[in-house]
């Protein structure tokens, strides 16, 4: 079953090298593994508004920028705001819109009153994580019994929920969602400030108004999905 979950990023690259038809109302759309849930649930609102369906693939976010520099084939990007402005610059992307989100971490676990300090699963650094969970427990003053390493958080949420591991680092969006996960604490913001995500159009895009879609993220409807979701407005 693990095997099958860290095959997905090839599967998402041969759909991305697939020519586009012109023809076709589907827009594909990479974001950052930990905002798939997210995207998925504004896709479905847009596909019943508007009858296009947005194919989410989920991608590490060391992978994101690379795949852009090799001309891999998407329509719409959802990820950091670092990464959008250094491929807005190098003439990759269109400038991100104007509505932007946050994405707190947090520690998690099956039980809100799970101890930190038994068996806790954290992020190693790597281009699938966006942050380094040892270095970050430091700075937290967090110390476990034993840290289970993991690709990236989806991998944390992996362990948490087969119970390997008592409490991980998080963001908020794999806590929420999977409803068997529970909030065991925030982190402050001045520890570890939420990464930040926007969405953009890419130079690729060869699909009728992926603009269209990008319009709708920053719209009340999908406001409202994302904050569900986890995510957070960034002003």
């Amino acid at each position: 079953m693990k095997l099958r979950r860290r095959a997905l990023p090839l599967l998402a690259l041969s759909a991305f090298a697939a020519p586009a038809q012109a023809d076709t109302i589907d827009l594909s759309l990479a974001c950052d593994t930990t905002l798939a849930p997210a995207m998925r649930k504004v896709a479905a609102a847009y596909n019943i508004r508007t009858g296009v369906h947005v194919f989410v693939f989920p991608t590490g976010p060391g992978l994101i920028l690379p795949q852009l520099q090799r001309d891999i084939q998407n329509d719409i990007v959802v990820t950091q705001t670092s990464i959008l402005d250094q491929a807005a610059q190098d003439g990759i992307v269109a400038r991100p819109v104007s509505a932007q989100w946050r994405n707190p971490i947090v520690i998690g676990g099956l039980r809100a009153a799970a101890a930190i300090d038994g068996v806790f699963a954290a992020t190693d650094p790597s281009p699938a994580a966006d942050f380094d969970g040892p270095e970050l427990l430091q700075r937290l003053s967090v110390r476990p019994t034993r840290v289970l390493g993991a690709v990236d958080t989806d991998e944390v949420a992996f362990l948490l929920t087969t119970g390997a591991a008592q409490a991980g680092l998080l963001h908020s969006t794999d806590l929420n969602a999977d409803g068997r996960l529970e909030l065991i604490q925030r982190v402050p913001a001045e520890v570890q400030a939420p990464l930040r995500y926007a969405a953009s159009v890419t130079r690729l895009a060869r699909r009728p108004n992926p603009e269209g879609f990008v319009a709708f993220l920053a719209g009340r409807e999908a406001a409202a999905l994302l904050a569900e979701a986890g995510l957070e407005p960034a002003s």
